[in-house]
């Protein structure tokens, strides 16, 4: 059954709240010389809320664990759950922990040593559960310690009996310990089984003393077969998985195996691409079928232990030894013969490659073996590419989640990646939710940054992010994708084709961002960038989409911010500005945006003097007349002009041209524009045209109310509201009334306001007629 889209709903008012927080920890916390302390009056012992703060704190300061210094004073937190994964942590901080409850501990990949065995003993009351993914490092420094430390020491009473320390009789001293998981480690043993240098000594002293354990995950680890036996200690073992571990004789392994009596699930699973292949793998099967009664789950997946023998295809039972016996789950993905293909396969639930059920369960299951996870993902791919794929929303969210969850392998990366494109540019694209979406950009980003050199996670990020409304999604992370965003752009060597959809992102999201957030782009370094790539193209003597989209985002995030246009002027923009020009003198999309740009420093008053100069002054005079891309290049000539004259006859510092000439030149090409010109621009503020019409020098007027009247005329639905709530339609009135001002002028103020007040009119009553029929439908 399909899980539906859930509905598009915000954030809950906690995890709002939560966010703030973490983002401000001085509100909570006061900074100490080597941490932080909670306030006074402040206490946060409610389990949840001091597990979730924790783990919000982990995300959000991935590089700096300061923070932990906040859960030091055990009377005012209190920590169920700690995972602290990825993190270099030495033993000393993560004793911070000793004097909570803790009952689950995640330390995968925190380069432990036996100092942090010690921390881990003093919770040992408590602790249900410890998960050490790449053990490796852990183990071999257990068996160098235990190997320098004096026997007679070891055998002491006060060693042996502090739950502090460790010895051969106990590594981890955590008796109601319910789950073990220790990944990735090297257990060889020898004929002497008291050599404290032994992997045998150590497996041993690890598992043996914890009678309580149910799940124990010893994946990818190498083990000796006689080193298993130590499994028949495992009382009231349920869950056992050994999958992707070297095991040469699965038959003899498994007299060890099945000595736990009480297995549910047993997971023997290989990959496909370093498959494990069994000899007698239905004698296997038979001999695990016999000896665990209780076995409910079994995956094997990447072995051959479902295939046929070739003189014995035809039988009752898909799965051979599994005759009269179903399984609630089988693992059947990437097996040899594809048995995940076979009819009355004797398992209720089943993963494999053949349908969209065993892909997704495939997905779900596997989030902590990378290979499989990878192999389902690309299945998904393909099913998605060339297939209908019913459940996308479970798709999405178990791609998510993998992806999250192992962000630093790469092939996971790039099929996960590949398979988030097809949802979300597909027919379910509008279902996707904002949290959803949310999810999705923070995961691509993790991805981006992780794998910054590789170009085909680099390709697949920026093509989801071209799929999805970005703009809609930023405020959440705009800092963060624009500076990612602004390393692919910038970099030299980076391929041609994911420059320009780095280069096409930071422009569309440009174009719908205001005040700090165009800082932002500045203060990351966007005009130097932009200019970067302009002076490669210029060299290259290529105008190509890459240049055009570099001057209409410097265009974008110039509009009404001083600081960019600064950048621009000090980086030398100018002069690139008249080689391009130069050079290209026929590409309409490049000239106006380029003169967008020379608009917005026109814009400035102290920069407007840069542009003072006879051979620029020329080249606006001879744009003003021109007829290229509709009016744009024209009406951007005037504009600059405008604002030039509006600081008044004594600011015109050039003999040639004169500024009666450029005054002349201004009113025949006003004259000549059609009213109803549509336009490429897209004002998000009337700001400095308004206050043209406060100028004294009549062709400045002139152009900002031909302007207003224009974009009120064509395009009523979006300039008109915005006209009147910046206060335009007073100054227009005033304009009319100003026995000085020309005309011409008065003509156009008086259209504008006639404009705008009928267009409010329509909105009006429009909006009236819909609260009606909502009111009517709802009776």
């Amino acid at each position: 059954m399909a899980c539906s889209w859930p509905d598009n709903n915000p954030e809950c008012l906690e995890d709002l709240c939560m966010k703030v927080v973490v983002k401000n920890i001085d509100s909570f916390a006061d900074k100490l010389t080597n941490g932080y302390k909670l306030k006074e009056g402040i206490s946060l012992q409610h389990p949840s809320l001091c597990d979730k703060l924790f783990q919000s704190m982990y995300e959000e300061y991935p590089d700096d664990l300061a923070w932990l210094s906040i859960f030091n004073d055990t009377s005012f937190t209190r920590l169920n759950r700690v995972d602290l994964s990825w993190r270099s942590i030495d033993a000393e901080t993560l004793s911070f922990a000793c004097g909570h409850p803790i009952r689950e501990l995640n330390l995968s990949h925190c380069n432990l040593d036996e100092g942090h065995v010690r921390v881990i003993n003093k919770l040992g009351g408590t602790l249900l559960s410890l998960i050490i993914g790449d053990a490796y490092s852990l183990i071999q420094n257990l068996i160098g310690y235990l190997y320098l430390m004096d026997m007679s020491e070891l055998d002491s009473e006060p060693d042996c009996n502090d739950g502090n320390k460790f010895c051969l009789d106990y590594i981890f001293k955590c008796p109601n310990l319910r789950k073990l998981v220790l990944r990735d480690a090297l257990f060889e043993g020898d004929d002497n089984k008291t050599d404290p240098s032994s992997g045998h000594s150590v497996l041993a002293a690890i598992l043996c003393p914890l009678k309580n354990l149910t799940y124990l995950d010893l994946s990818s680890c190498v083990i000796d077969l006689e080193l298993m036996d130590c499994l028949e200690e495992l009382e009231n073992l349920l869950s056992l998985d050994l999958s992707c571990i070297s095991i040469n004789d699965l038959q003899e392994a498994l007299k060890n195996i099945c000595k736990a009596k009480k297995l549910r699930h047993l997971d023997l699973s290989g990959t496909e691409e370093n498959p494990c292949f069994h000899n007698n793998p239905e004698e296997c099967m038979e001999y695990i079928v016999e000896n665990l009664p209780k076995l409910t789950s079994l995956d094997i997946s990447g072995t051959n232990l479902a295939s046929f023998r070739m003189q014995a295809e035809k039988r009752d039972c898909c799965i051979p030894g599994l005759e009269g016996k179903e399984l609630e789950f089988l693992g059947l993905l990437d097996c040899p013969d594809s048995p995940c293909e076979r009819a009355n396969i004797p398992a209720k639930r089943v993963t494999g490659s053949h349908t969209e059920e065993q892909i997704l369960l495939a997905l779900r299951l596997y989030k902590d073996k990378e290979h499989l996870l990878t192999s389902a993902l690309n299945h998904l791919f393909q099913m998605l590419r060339y297939e209908e794929v019913h459940d996308q929303c479970q798709a999405l969210e178990s791609t998510v989640a993998g992806m999250k969850h192992n962000w630093k392998n790469k092939q996971v990366q790039i099929s996960g990646s590949a398979a988030l494109f097809y949802i979300l540019k597909g027919v379910n694209r509008e279902k996707v939710t904002q949290l959803q979406r949310r999810r999705v950009i923070w995961t691509l980003l993790d991805a981006m940054e992780e794998h910054r050199l590789d170009k085909t996670v680099l390709r697949n990020v920026l093509l989801n992010f071209c799929s999805m409304n970005l703009p809609d999604n930023m405020t959440f992370c705009h800092r963060r994708m624009t500076k990612n965003l602004m390393e692919v752009v910038a970099s030299d060597s980076q391929e041609e084709f994911i420059q320009r959809l780095g280069i096409i992102l930071l422009n569309c999201i440009a174009c719908q961002v205001d005040g700090e957030e165009k800082l932002t782009f500045g203060e990351l370094g966007a005009i130097e960038a932009m200019l970067k790539i302009i002076k490669r193209k210029l060299a290259l003597e290529q105008c190509d989409e890459n240049m055009e989209v570099a001057w209409s985002m410097m265009w974008n995030i110039t509009d009404e911010t001083a600081e960019n246009c600064r950048r621009f002027i000090d980086n030398d923009g100018l002069d690139l500005f008249k080689k391009c020009l130069q050079k290209f003198p026929n590409n309409e999309e490049l000239l106006r945006n380029m003169m967008g740009l020379m608009g917005n420093i026109a814009e400035v008053k102290e920069l407007r003097k840069q542009l003072m100069r006879g051979d620029f002054l020329i080249t606006f005079c001879e744009l003003m007349e021109s007829e290229k891309d509709g009016i744009e290049v024209s009406y951007n000539a005037v504009g600059i002009f405008s604002h030039i004259m509006a600081d008044g006859k004594e600011a015109w510092t050039v003999m040639d041209p004169t500024r009666d000439q450029v005054i002349m030149r201004m009113f025949k090409a006003i004259e000549r524009w059609p009213l109803d010109s549509k336009r490429n621009i897209n004002y998000r503020s009337f700001g400095p045209i308004l206050n043209l019409l406060k100028s004294s020098t009549p062709a400045a007027q002139y152009w900002a109310v031909w302007a207003l009247c224009n974009l009120t005329r064509v395009y009523p639905e979006r300039y008109c509201r915005l006209l009147k709530s910046e206060g335009g339609l007073e100054m227009l009135e005033s304009l009319e009334a100003n026995p000085s001002a020309l005309c011409e002028v008065k003509k156009l103020a008086h259209t504008v306001i006639e404009q705008v007040l009928a267009g409010l009119q329509i909105f009006k009553k429009n909006s009236q007629e819909e609260n009606q029929m909502e009111e009517s439908s709802d009776d």
